[in-house]
């Protein structure tokens, strides 16, 4: 029988175990890398010392851990047809947790549970929390010294509570979204296993919260993920309950985008209801960032072509893309450096058709085995992810590789009605 008090005694390797997983849940929201990073190494060191043979084997097996393993020795591997290894070499830094992540959390897991897991949702929770509150401080300070909401910049005003500007003290806004979005997935979970009413209470304004951050940060390629996925979930609760009224669950998000927008300023507005000109001039510059990606893809889309199979190398994508731009005169792109804003373009630019198929391989057994545990807090997050890497590259970041790399592998070592691993 499963024991409901707190595992995470110092005392014990699993205790420490599970404090530092919660310490570096709670800080990747915050965007502090050193930070981060430190816990990372304590982690690591402390698996290392303290984990037993046994333990290694299991994660050896496990097909969580090979499966993201086979993915990075694949770009590990496009290295020998690279031509720029410093390059190629500071990219597989980056995705490094795509080999060790799930090693250690596997090999250091053995005897997670429910508990533990709740700990650690609640630890990435309260990181969240903090993360909202400081970049809004932030964001109170600049526009305090300022003398207003916004600052006047080539492009129109900006201001400082939406957007880049918003999201600044923590990371690109598209990855703070992501993790907003998993968080109030999260936030749903854990008031279903709420302890007191005080945090019953807080975990339902924070869904709110969330949300509403969503939109200042006018991150609508997750918004339309998050709708997506609510849909599903409404759909599937429908029929499993039969209560059709479940259906009407993904108003609530709608009637919120609708109040929200009818109180937004005019430049926050447009941003919402850009679209694609799918006639417009590539050499120009009347770009939104709806048709930037449009024209990204075409750019990408000649790489591919060239080097379907392999790609060109997880150090030279970067750089062909570059050229592809120039040989197209796409001068905004070439002037800005812009990466292909979609991960599966990304992989396909650098690993070719086989590293897509690696990377896409590894991302649907992680569906397949969220959806066999019916773990629904980590199918809804990849399916939620899935979506958001349409317009985002996030494996080229750190903060992007991390989020997949370190949640979903610790997740699925669990069912919420297991405590054993099922391989």
């Amino acid at each position: 029988m499963e024991s409901t008090k707190p595992q995470h005694n110092l005392k014990s390797p699993q205790g420490r175990f599970q404090v530092l997983m919660g310490l570096l849940l709670f800080s990747l929201p915050l965007g502090q890398q050193s930070i981060t990073n430190i816990v990372l190494v304590l982690l690591f060191l402390h698996s290392l010392i303290f984990n037993r043979l046994p333990n290694w084997k299991a994660a050896f097996k496990h097909p969580l851990w090979w499966l993201s393993a086979l993915f990075y020795a694949y770009l590990a591997l496009s290295l020998v047809w690279t031509d720029d290894l410093g390059s190629g070499g500071k990219q597989l830094e980056t995705k490094t947790s795509f080999l060790l992540a799930p090693l250690f959390i596997i090999a250091g897991s053995i005897n997670w549970n429910s508990e533990a897991r709740r700990f650690s949702l609640q630890a990435l929770w309260w990181g969240l929390i903090t993360a909202m509150f400081w970049a809004l401080g932030v964001a109170a300070w600049n526009s305090w010294q300022a003398g207003a909401f916004y600052i006047e910049h080539e492009f129109g005003r900006r201001y400082f509570f939406t957007y880049t500007h918003l999201a600044e003290p923590l990371m690109h806004p598209g990855y703070l979204a992501t993790y907003l979005g998993f968080g109030l997935f999260a936030s749903v979970e854990l008031l279903r296993n709420r302890r007191s009413r005080l945090m019953m209470w807080l975990y339902r304004l924070s869904i709110p919260l969330i949300l509403a951050f969503m939109l200042l940060l006018q991150a609508r390629i997750n918004l339309i993920a998050l709708f997506l996925v609510i849909v599903l979930a409404a759909l599937f609760l429908a029929w499993k309950r039969k209560a059709y009224l479940w259906l009407a669950l993904p108003l609530v998000p709608v009637l919120g985008l609708t109040l929200f927008l009818s109180f937004a300023s005019e430049e926050m507005q447009s941003r919402y209801f850009q679209f694609p000109d799918f006639s417009y001039d590539i050499s120009g510059d009347s770009f939104n960032s709806a048709t930037y990606r449009l024209a990204e893809w075409k750019c990408a889309g000649d790489v591919i072509g060239e080097h379907f199979w392999l790609g060109t190398g997880i150090g030279d994508s970067q750089q062909a893309l570059l050229d592809s731009y120039r040989d197209n005169q796409f001068w905004q792109g070439l002037e800005k450096r812009y990466n292909a804003h979609n991960q599966y373009i990304e992989t396909s630019l650098a690993g070719g058709i086989i590293g897509l198929a690696l990377m896409l391989i590894m991302l649907f057994y992680y569906c397949y085995r969220a959806f066999r545990q019916m773990d629904y807090l980590a199918l809804s997050g990849l399916i939620f992810l899935l979506i958001c890497l349409l317009t985002e590259s996030m494996f080229e970041r750190m903060w992007g590789v991390l989020f997949f790399a370190m949640i979903f592998p610790l997740l699925l070592m669990k069912s919420t009605k297991s405590d054993s691993i099922d391989d």
